[in-house]
């Protein structure tokens, strides 16, 4: 007969993983800066108050259905939730507030420098 507890093959912690507390600490950060408080965050996200504060403290892996909840209510990408930081991933984050059409002159820009490359 089933206890509606969990198993013991869960994805929570007692310890943090070491990536999810890199993505835990993003998500606390991007929820702070949007001026979310953390009861708004877990209504807007549907999921529960202890799995939001495990979550923040990677304490819990999260499934891409969690995170997708999350990117949502955050209005980012899945990417800014956990993308590493390179030099790369800050470009990302430099034009995450441009416009289409800005975007695409960017990229226009890039493809026309990277395209006079010769290679070695």
């Amino acid at each position: 007969m089933a206890t509606g507890r969990r198993s013991k093959t869960t994805r929570h912690r007692s310890t943090p993983d070491a990536h999810a507390k890199v993505v835990g600490a993003r998500i606390r950060a991007l929820r702070k800066e949007k001026a979310f408080s953390f009861d708004a965050f877990v209504e807007e996200t549907e999921l529960g108050r202890g799995y939001i504060s495990e979550l923040e403290r990677g304490l819990v892996v999260p499934s891409l259905t969690s995170l997708a909840k999350v990117a949502r209510a955050l209005e980012v990408t899945l990417a800014d939730l956990v993308a590493e930081d390179s030099p790369r991933e800050r470009l990302f984050h430099a034009t995450r507030s441009l416009e289409d059409k800005e975007v695409a002159a960017l990229l226009k820009q890039v493809t026309t420098a990277v395209g006079s490359r010769t290679p070695r």
